[in-house]
């Protein structure tokens, strides 16, 4: 199979009543001439998240992962993956413009880059975080020799902390990354039931 432009990976876990917005910002995509794949990767789902997918009609393949956790999924893809550029997201998220993969590939190719950054709008985020995967176009080549370690929540940290590190950035400095100039994805911020929830609310107990 000839490389794609773009491989979007995305791990679910049990987001059926989430999940329309995402299917919906990606149905609603016009990325031009580049070619694109969408991976989902279920991670032993026991409600109708597959159902979801499927009945969405959206043009994607259908992956299972029983290693629980964002990061043995996203694994299972990147190891089949067929796109130049990989983009992580997160299935109760969404894409805020109907160009943004457009966008971000004319970007990346135009300037060569192994990494984009992609500023990013939210409910009600306080900061700006180094790891969040999912604010990053990747070159895959220059992310395959680092895989997710099976850890949750937090997987994003090494990964990005190996990422960064090659390309001489810090999680401190990662700011000044090339990136793109408005926010093209929308962060679900401490959605009930999500890893960021539960790690939130188990700091607050303890």
């Amino acid at each position: 199979m000839d490389s794609l432009n773009i491989s979007v990976i995305i791990p679910i876990y049990n987001l059926e009543q989430f999940l329309d917005p995402m299917l919906k910002s990606l149905k609603e995509q016009d990325i031009g001439d580049y070619t694109m794949e969408i991976i989902f990767v279920l991670n032993n789902c026991t409600d109708n998240s597959e159902e979801k997918i499927r009945q969405s009609c959206l043009n994607c393949k259908i992956m299972q992962c029983e290693i629980q956790g964002c990061g043995p999924a996203r694994n299972v893809a990147m190891d089949v993956a067929q796109g130049e550029y990989i983009w992580f997201m997160d299935g109760d998220d969404w894409l805020l413009s109907n160009t943004a993969i457009k966008d971000v590939l004319d970007k990346a190719y135009s300037q060569n880059l192994d990494i984009l950054r992609i500023p990013f709008d939210t409910n009600k985020f306080p900061w700006r975080y180094f790891s969040m995967v999912w604010q990053y176009l990747l070159k895959r080549d220059y992310i395959n020799e680092f895989r997710f370690p099976h850890i949750q929540p937090a997987e994003d940290d090494a990964f990005m902390d190996m990422v960064l590190h090659k390309a001489g950035y810090t999680r401190t400095t990662y700011i000044g990354l090339p990136h793109m100039e408005t926010p093209l994805y929308y962060y679900n911020y401490l959605r009930e039931g999500s890893n960021m929830y539960r790690y939130i609310i188990l700091k607050e107990k303890i």
